[in-house]
């Protein structure tokens, strides 16, 4: 007989942790007990065969949950006699916040059985599934702490929730038709509606209008996808003229005869979190035009809830599932808010009344060579804690960047990441961004010692540090791109970091954005960027992306060539216009300088005939995207001087092939081309680094499966299990932090996963 202590840690609560060392225990004849603690789930086992007992731990994991470490210490024995799940003893914030899931297969199951007494009950769930992080008031993860406490458990329920053996143990959010949530379906006033609320919703749907309905994190703005009368109606209502809509397909058979899904895609669009996957859209389908209009992908998912299941059992067409808000800020939560907000936007509203604590965007990747892309963090991935090995003795709050904000915590033992907040300037986003901040110092029990913000002054995250009154720093915008990609590794050595994105304050006080840097943790050193170009008319030029390339037009042309030029930047202007803006770039009268990567992607665009004015941040890029043919890997030309890289031979190229019947293949073929051989020169010259990546731009498709094939067999680092985008900034700012606190013990060491 042989007893063991053993340590847990990780993402141990909330995913039927406990129940599973249970059963393990019963199968092994192990004797002992198994407890939640401040230090992490704490086993003492004894018995015969403790080494298969340990080894199932680590084999047998819920399908949800995460062991960082695991400590095994033998002790004395203690002769126990049986086995037993003791009453938790955590403290506030001593784990990992459990993370919202999909319907499971087993509940699915039962929600079909016309027998069981949960057949087609809109809540189901069990410990492998269901609401988690949005119902949570403040830790640790009991129902009493939860918006579930307003629904008292019947004896059924009960039963099962104090069964060790019953996937329910514990179970939170436990109910049944007879003690759980209901159903409501309200006109777009928010005036209930007497009948069958699915039915309700479902004759709506057929009818061609739209509906808001109540999902785990927020509601969604749903209407058939196939309808261009719909479709269209929803833009005209929302003021969203062309930015991609994201598409729920009843099941994965129904989705594949809308798409061309490889392995790696089909397996995370199926799998327990269902998130909104980038993929290939087929030709000739029933879809409308209108869903994602001049591009060739589709943001596609498959119901998560019960309740998006129970809607499609009456529905045989995909329906629009779109975050229910106002042009990028937070997703809406309350029923009235929708009515009040968006009363004009929908038809009806399905709601209910389990209340959503924690609002929660749907999380959106894509897969690049058999590589996950995290373009939004939410649902089922948010909020991303990675442990420290010791605790820190101070907290540190950083406030991320201004557009795709999210915010990063440093306390105790954990480094913990935020889900998706929105693009902060408006008073419903800042005050998301507020709430985002007191809900992370409520979980963690702490009050920031330390602000880490963005260089960029009139930010509102930078305001936000400055006025109230803590020690803060500044952590520019592209070096804490890198450090996020390190951090999220647990990288501290030097590396060679390329920061590629739309905009970032720089040391300069000009606009940075295509940046190649030596970095680690300590500080940066600029070796490369793009020559500076004229942003025409400041702000109005990154909505037009014909005045950046009118702009790199000027630096390669006089004006009289220019009037004078066959391209289709030049086309898109009068020569008055162009005249106007000469003068303007040649005086710098409201021309900012930018060496910003993402809007020379934009500038191309223009060059190209790709697009010349945008409705929604990337669109440039995303249909030159659709035109890349990955046989072509000849680049534009392009010089590197003194660390500038000049790119007037390349503009000149391009206004040479934007004459050819098949331009925009070759343009958008050869610019990713030149992108990738750009990186490659500064790999060349800095072989003995480890590549670093981060920054929009790397959310292309073409060009990360580009990096992956050419980078990927090396020391090649970039972002997976957080977004690649501005939505890690406040990750990086806060790794940076971490290094370089005044006084060492203040900080815990930090080990990447």
């Amino acid at each position: 007989m042989i007893s063991y202590k053993i340590t847990l840690k990780g993402l141990v609560q909330g995913v039927g942790f406990r129940p599973f060392v249970y059963r393990e225990a019963k199968v092994h004849a192990m004797m002992g007990f198994v407890i939640n603690t401040a230090d992490g789930v704490v086993i003492e086992a004894e018995g015969c065969e403790c080494e298969a007992f340990i080894k199932a731990l680590r084999e047998n994991l819920p399908k949800h949950a995460r062991i960082d470490s695991m400590e095994i210490v033998e002790r004395e024995f203690c002769g126990y006699s049986d086995f037993e799940i003791r009453e938790s003893t955590l403290g506030v914030g001593s784990v990992a916040i459990p993370l919202d899931t999909a319907l499971c297969p087993a509940c699915q199951a039962e929600m079909d059985d016309s027998s069981n007494r949960r057949y087609r009950y809109p809540f189901i769930n069990c410990t492998d599934c269901g609401p988690r992080y949005t119902i949570i008031q403040i830790p640790p993860y009991d129902r009493v702490r939860t918006s579930m406490k307003h629904f008292t458990m019947c004896s059924k329920c009960e039963a099962e929730y104090t069964d060790p053996s019953s996937r329910r143990y514990h179970a939170e959010p436990i109910s049944c038709p007879d003690c759980g949530p209901k159903l409501r379906f309200l006109d777009n006033n928010g005036n209930e509606i007497a009948g069958d609320p699915i039915a309700l919703a479902v004759e709506m749907l057929k009818a061609g209008k739209i509906i808001a309905l109540k999902g785990l994190g927020g509601f969604h703005l749903m209407c058939d996808a196939t309808s261009d009368t719909s479709v269209s109606e929803l833009r005209r209502r929302k003021h969203r003229k062309t930015k991609p809509l994201a598409v729920m397909f009843s099941s994965l058979e129904q989705l594949e005869t809308y798409t061309e899904m490889n392995e790696d895609e089909r397996s995370i669009i199926n799998g327990p979190i269902k998130p909104i996957v980038i993929v290939r859209a087929k030709n000739g389908t029933n879809l409308s035009a209108h869903v994602a209009p001049a591009i060739d992908r589709l943001g596609v998912f498959l119901p998560y809830t019960p309740l998006h299941r129970l809607l499609f059992e009456a529905i045989d067409f995909p329906l629009i599932a779109t975050s229910a808000n106002i042009s990028d800020e937070p997703i809406i939560v309350r029923a009235d808010e929708i009515a009040h907000r968006l009363g004009n936007v929908v038809d009806g509203i399905l709601s209910h009344d389990r209340s959503i604590i924690n609002a929660l965007d749907d999380s959106v990747i894509q897969m690049a060579q058999g590589r996950v892309v995290m373009l939004r963090m939410g649902r089922g991935f948010a909020p991303h804690t990675l442990p420290l090995t010791n605790p820190l003795t101070k907290s540190i709050l950083a406030l991320g960047a201004h557009h795709k904000s999210a915010i990063a915590l440093g306390a105790k033992k954990n480094m913990v990441l935020s889900g998706h907040i929105g693009d902060l300037g408006s008073i419903e986003a800042d005050g998301y961004f507020e709430r985002t901040i007191k809900t992370f110092k409520r979980f963690y029990d702490c009050e920031p010692d330390s602000l880490i913000h963005d260089l960029h002054p009139t930010y509102t995250s930078t305001r936000y540090a400055v006025e109230n009154n803590k020690d803060h720093i500044g952590v520019q915008h592209h070096y804490a791109h890198i450090l996020a990609c390190m951090g999220e590794y647990g990288l501290d050595e030097k590396v060679l970091g390329f920061a590629f994105d739309g905009t970032g304050y720089g040391e300069d006080g000009n606009l940075w954005g295509g940046e190649v840097m030596i970095a680690d943790t300590h500080g940066f050193e600029r070796i490369g960027f793009l020559k500076p170009f004229a942003l025409l008319g400041g702000d109005k030029a990154i909505k037009e992306p014909r005045r950046i390339a009118l702009s790199l037009l000027f630096e390669r042309y006089s004006l009289d060539e220019v009037l004078v030029l066959k391209s289709p930047t030049t086309e898109a202007f009068l020569d008055h216009e162009i005249r106007q803006l000469h003068h303007m770039w040649l005086k710098k009268i409201n021309a900012p300088l930018s060496s910003s990567m993402g809007r020379l992607f934009d500038a191309v665009a223009s060059l190209g005939g790709f697009i010349q004015t945008l409705d929604y941040e990337g669109q440039g890029g995303m249909i030159m995207e659709s035109f890349v043919d990955d046989s072509i890997t000849e680049p534009f030309d392009f010089t590197v001087t003194d660390r500038e890289i000049v790119l007037s031979p390349m503009v000149e190229q391009i206004v040479v092939l934007s004459r050819q019947s098949d331009a925009k293949r070759l343009i958008a073929s050869r610019f990713i081309a030149t992108v990738e051989v750009m990186m490659q020169h500064f790999v060349d010259s800095h072989s003995e680094l480890p590549i670093i990546i981060g920054g929009g731009v790397f959310q292309n498709h073409a060009l990360m499966s580009r990096l992956y094939r050419r980078f990927g067999n090396g020391r090649f680092y970039a972002q997976q299990q957080t977004p690649i985008n501005d939505g890690s900034i406040a990750l990086g700012q806060l790794y940076y932090t971490l290094h370089n606190l005044p006084h060492p013990e203040d900080a815990g060491s930090f080990r990447g996963l």
